[in-house]
């Protein structure tokens, strides 16, 4: 998929299930805007539920990505001070793009913005200036985008996880309020499990546990790698068990169990294991979806217990802490990318994310391959 620098090669979503490939102009960027080559990006769960044509938020055709990596290509003088970068820096840009005037944007919550716009998932290519998504060569940069600068030293693997570590900090940071020293919980060991065990970790928890269903796989090993102290399999937890000791002692957690859950999976085995093994007072942050399928839940559980339910979206003011994770080099964050494709062959990489296989962690996009 070679360009020049006066166009841009895209894959372009032209309805679900369909890619086609589009080439766009490269736009005038002004005063506070900026252009990045896209080194990588990676293909995000929430790009499977574009590609089905389940979200009601896409619109398309639709250009997807957003969680990349990229060099600074050109940036206005605005934009330059504002987010202080130059030309040839490595950076990241994250998902929200703030109108800057609604009263979610003025009070940090940028992420609920009225404008509603989103990289890769909101915004259709055919509204110019074309580039609102990573599924290509070159990414528009809007005025009220923000963006991130990353070591060179990092890799374009571990470059593209600064978005979704960005949600792990603001479920067990932000929304969780883990305090060092606590015991965490982690339910699930997709990429955003793994993302919570490493900000767990990295935020002085005591212990991290993961529940899932998987048995081997190099998931189980990154999990151990990036932080989880204890790994516990939930087909050995008995349908219908209500004896929280026992399940503390399944998950393997001690002092009375964990003070905080977040469960990344929406499943309802995995929220009901999550209460049952809180400790009183204790918090869950649900981060996994159920696709509007409604959730049978043990209230009387929640009330006796005074548990917490928080809802965890998105990242919004969490992801300097991530990318500060990401450039300190300490943790195999590149290893959460188990497998590159070229951007052309990105219905192919959809459909082995589709397929769960045991192998792959998560998948990534070469737009110069």
């Amino acid at each position: 998929m070679a360009s020049g620098f006066n166009n841009s090669r895209t894959i372009v979503l032209e309805e679900p299930g369909r890619f086609i490939e589009r080439v766009f102009r490269i736009p005038e960027i002004g005063a506070d805007e900026f252009l990045i080559r896209v080194d990588m990006v990676t293909i995000c769960g929430g790009d499977l539920i574009e590609y089905r044509g389940e979200n009601r938020k896409a619109h398309y055709p639709l250009l997807m990505g957003h969680e990349l990596v990229g060099t600074v290509q050109t940036i206005g003088q605005t934009a330059a001070i504002r987010h202080g970068v130059e030309v040839g820096d490595k950076v990241m840009v994250e998902p929200y793009i703030r109108c800057g005037q609604c009263e979610y944007c003025l009070r940090g919550a940028y992420h609920f913005c009225e404008a509603g716009m989103v990289y890769g998932v909101t915004i259709s290519c055919d509204r110019p200036p074309h580039l609102w998504g990573a599924y290509s060569q070159y990414l528009y940069g809007a005025p009220g985008a923000r963006v991130h600068r990353l070591s060179p030293s990092v890799s374009d693997q571990a470059g593209c996880m600064v978005t979704v570590l960005g949600n792990g900090v603001r479920w067990v940071r932000t929304r969780g309020q883990m305090r060092i020293g606590e015991n965490v919980l982690i339910t699930g060991l997709g990429v955003q499990a793994l993302a919570s065990v490493a900000v767990a970790r990295a935020a002085g928890a005591q212990q991290v546990v993961v529940a899932c269903r998987e048995e081997f796989g190099p998931r189980l090993q990154l999990a151990r790698d990036l932080g989880a102290t204890h790994i516990v399999a939930v087909d050995d937890i008995p349908a219908g068990t209500a004896d929280m000791a026992a399940i503390r002692k399944i998950v393997g957690v001690t002092g009375g169990g964990p003070e905080l859950a977040v469960e990344c999976t929406g499943a309802e085995p995995m929220m009901s294991l999550a209460v049952s093994a809180l400790k009183p007072s204790g918090r869950i942050v649900a981060a996994g979806t159920r696709g509007g399928r409604p959730l049978s839940l043990d209230l009387d559980e929640v009330v006796f217990k005074e548990v917490t339910i928080l809802g965890g979206l998105g990242q919004a003011g969490d992801t300097e802490l991530a990318a500060a994770l990401v450039n300190s080099g300490e943790l195999p964050i590149e290893r959460m990318v188990s497998h590159v494709f070229p951007l052309g062959d990105a219905a192919k990489a959809l459909e082995l994310m589709m397929e769960g296989r045991d192998e792959v962690v998560h998948i990534g996009l070469d737009p110069w391959s």
